[in-house]
């Protein structure tokens, strides 16, 4: 998976989330990949800075315009989960996690 279709499917989970009223729990997100950068782009001042991306994540200037390209949406998760291949789309799977998360006693 390209760094640009990570990013996007990043950027739709935590969409998922937030549209569920939901966190993404801390323990979970070191093993999302990029999430966590996703959650940090989106406390940053808009617009996002190739400085800010290669101080926080010592990315070289190349590899940070990539993912300034690719954190571009994100603000809109509907938009990135456009980007995504139909087999990698999250609603049902994350909506069916949460609800047995509630079922099992999980909290928000």
């Amino acid at each position: 998976m390209s760094n640009t279709l990570m990013v996007s499917w990043a950027i739709a989970v935590v969409g998922e989330f937030d549209a569920a009223g939901r966190r993404i729990p801390e323990a979970l997100v070191p093993l999302l990949p990029m999430v966590s950068v996703v959650l940090w782009a989106r406390e940053q001042p808009f617009p996002l800075r190739v400085e800010a991306l290669q101080a926080r994540f010592d990315l070289s200037r190349a590899t940070a315009y990539r993912w300034l390209t690719a954190l571009q949406e994100v603000h809109d998760p509907d938009a990135a989960r456009r980007r995504l291949p139909d087999s990698l789309r999250l609603r049902g799977a994350v909506n069916r996690e949460l609800a047995l998360a509630t079922q099992h006693g999980g909290s928000k």
